[in-house]
């Protein structure tokens, strides 16, 4: 019978939800209502108690979506659609309270567990992040004290064509020598799909390596150690054929530019920093903060009270006197 209802009250709700969310003669809101609790949008009884879900309800419920949900109910069908979820969301729980399931000794362990997650997070946010400060002059010691982690490591620019036929990149060294320019050759073959996957392969700048350092990809560190190795302007005079994966690959190229190795500026890792720091404060608060609770708790422990584990002989032969028995 138990079930009859629910079903009838899901028809009901659902045929009610359409009627109250259009022009409904009983529940129609005048336009300039401001109290959105006062706005009913839907109504249903469970067993013999009367509810009622108001806009505040609806727009709660959309507000505890994450964000990129929430773009979804802005227009009034939007919230309607939602409306019939939060509906059906509301009659299933009741549902669920008729079975009893809000009595589990599982579901209820749970939600002490989740209790307790609550609180402490809420007792650190007052007894620590609240009390973790810090000045500008912090920041600047700590900067200071860790330089040489701070530091931008050498980088170099390349214009590069990577060929994967041996016999094209002979032609294209020697056009080059002869007085192509690399940079317009490279475009040449990136337009003919002749460029294999490399350095310097990309279609909006076909040839420019962009910046690198020397550990930007171990798998093309022959490549990468002759470009460092090179004077800005000088180009290869032979081929470069490197092995990568069990795949050759015939490179030239030409060093564009190379950056030094620099410290960083203050500002440029003052966000880092302010992390860095924030974060030992952090631990700084919380070993001071346990270190309160365990006095106050007069807390002893006893770790010699841990039984040492059996050794692999030992427990082998329980499990085989167990076995037996």
């Amino acid at each position: 019978m138990k079930k009859a209802i629910t079903i009838f009250m899901i028809i009901a709700v659902t045929c009610l939800l359409t009627w109250t969310f259009g022009q409904s003669d009983s529940h129609e809101q005048p336009e300039s209502a401001t109290d959105e609790s006062q706005v009913i949008l839907a109504e249903y009884k469970w067993n013999g108690e009367p509810y009622h879900i108001s806009l505040s309800d609806l727009n709660a419920a959309i507000a505890e979506l994450p964000v990129y949900r929430q773009q979804n109910y802005k227009t009034r069908a939007d919230k309607a659609e939602y409306l019939e979820e939060l509906i059906e969301e509301r009659l299933k729980i009741h549902r669920a309270i008729d079975e009893g399931f809000d009595k589990l000794p599982e579901h209820l362990k749970k939600l002490e567990d989740y209790t307790n997650q609550l609180m402490v997070e809420k007792l650190t946010e007052m007894e620590v992040d609240a009390k973790v400060s810090y000045k500008d002059e912090d920041l600047m010691a700590h900067y200071q004290a860790n330089l040489a982690e701070y530091v931008e490591d050498e980088k170099v620019r390349a214009t590069c064509i990577t060929l994967d036929d041996e016999d094209l990149a002979n032609e294209t060294l020697d056009a080059i020598i002869a007085g192509k320019n690399i940079a317009e050759m490279a475009k040449e073959l990136s337009e003919a799909g002749k460029l294999a996957n490399g350095p310097g392969t990309n279609q909006d700048d076909p040839g420019n390596t962009y910046f690198f350092t020397k550990t930007a990809s171990p798998r093309w560190e022959e490549f990468i150690e002759a470009v460092f190795q090179q004077e800005v302007g000088d180009m290869t005079d032979i081929v470069f054929e490197i092995d990568v994966n069990d795949e050759t690959f015939y490179l030239i190229f030409r060093k564009e530019e190379h950056q030094p190795e620099r410290q960083k500026e203050f500002e440029e890792v003052r966000r880092d920093i302010e992390r860095t720091v924030e974060r030992a404060k952090k631990r700084e608060r919380i070993n001071t903060w346990v270190a309160e609770i365990s006095e106050n708790g007069k807390l002893k422990t006893y770790a010699e009270n841990i039984p040492e584990p059996p050794q692999p002989e030992e427990a082998e032969r329980e499990e085989s006197e167990e076995s037996e028995q």
